[in-house]
């Protein structure tokens, strides 16, 4: 019977809806709270979302039966990781003088290089 072939997981459905729906929220409130400053900082704090966030991403994890690596899309995020750092490190070093090229190359390529170590244990 068709409805017996279906087997559902409930509780990482609900992990995962929760997740992505409260990262989308933190991302949203806090867009929101940089466009007009106390906008939603006054009344909570915008991090609740992203604490909501690491509970549901940690109880997605422990619920996930099946797991399906994607080196691609964790190479990217390690390069879009890598250039937050970069430009994170350009700001913040003025007084680096000439080192400032060299610490933004390694804060460009440190994320590539430990998921290349990590990927490899």
């Amino acid at each position: 019977m068709i409805w017996h072939s279906i087997h559902t997981r409930h509780l990482e459905t609900i992990a995962r809806t929760a997740f992505f729906t409260s990262l989308v929220a933190y991302i949203v409130f806090w867009l929101a709270d940089l466009i007009v400053p106390g906008f939603v900082s006054r009344y909570f704090s915008v991090h609740l979302f992203l604490l909501v966030s690491v509970v549901f991403g940690l109880l997605w994890s422990r619920a996930m039966t099946e797991y399906e690596e994607r080196p691609l899309v964790q190479l990217y995020c390690a390069l879009a990781l890598g250039a937050v750092f970069s430009i994170l490190v350009w700001f913040a070093c003025d007084v680096a003088g000439g080192y400032r090229i060299l610490l933004v190359v390694s804060a460009l390529l440190s994320p590539v290089c430990i998921f290349r170590i990590l990927s490899r244990l």
